[in-house]
């Protein structure tokens, strides 16, 4: 990757400038949020399944990702709206992919905070002589989906509910999402990171006025992808039966 598509988050030479101004994709930014209050906005009667409620949680983690992005990018700070917008992906994109067996998925996704909490177990064990034993034997059914053999035959755990890489879980979905993991979620992830190529770029600008210009195209960029990635959000609770309609969200989005 050339250091210029470093600069930040998804820019590539030459498009960066095709872009509206700050100002008016700030305002979209708003314009969106507000409808999107406005369209999720009051009681819900969810089924009494798993899904719904996990997806109406995943979306309100999502949409507070998106209102903190609003709250960084007017005073220019990229760098950590980068890393949000890292979040707000990554937490979209695994609640599109439970939609494609939402049933399953949905449960795999509860049963792996089992996982979890094994795993603050185990480093606790490690200084507080903690038996894991019992908690293995009452927990074994929810442990079993993230166990595989490896190679070599030896029994490991899955790092993550899906029981795939989050490239795996793109490419089931196709694109957008697909093209996002190639470009969007590796340059997000080194500014959530502080990956050298993050930490060092205004080193290679002119001056502070062109630093300043590149601020501003990066964190425009940024309440542009924000925008795109909470749309299609909302496109799934509509899809889902779990809010009615998104016309105000779709026109939020398309008038700038």
């Amino acid at each position: 990757m050339s250091l210029e598509n470093t600069l930040f988050v998804g820019w590539e030479k030459g498009n960066a400038s095709s872009l509206p101004p700050l100002s008016e994709l700030l305002a979209q930014h708003v314009a969106v949020r507000e409808a999107v209050t406005e369209a999720v906005h009051g009681e819900m009667d969810l089924e009494p399944k798993l899904w719904p409620h996990v997806a109406m949680l995943s979306f309100t983690h999502a949409f507070n990702t998106y209102k903190a992005i609003e709250l960084v990018l007017p005073e220019l700070y990229h760098e950590a709206a980068s890393a949000m917008l890292r979040q707000l992906w990554e937490v979209s994109l695994n609640l599109h992919w439970i939609e494609r067996n939402p049933d399953q998925r949905a449960q795999d996704f509860c049963n792996f905070t089992v996982m979890e909490f094994r795993k603050q177990l185990t480093k606790k064990a490690v200084h507080e002589t903690i038996e894991l034993k019992e908690f293995d034997e009452a927990t074994k059914r929810f442990q079993e989906k993230f166990h595989f053999k490896d190679r070599h035959g030896r029994m490991r755990r899955h790092d993550n509910f899906s029981a795939s890489t989050i490239e795996g879980r793109a490419k089931e979905l196709g694109d957008p999402w697909h093209g996002d993991c190639l470009s969007l979620y590796p340059l997000t992830s080194m500014q959530a990171h502080g990956a050298p190529g993050a930490i060092l770029w205004p080193t290679f600008l002119g001056g502070p006025k062109e630093q300043e210009t590149m601020d501003a195209k990066a964190a425009g960029l940024i309440a542009l992808m924000s925008i795109q990635i909470l749309v299609r959000d909302v496109h799934l609770l509509v899809r889902q039966g779990l809010i009615p309609e998104a016309a105000k969200v779709d026109e939020a989005w398309t008038v700038s």
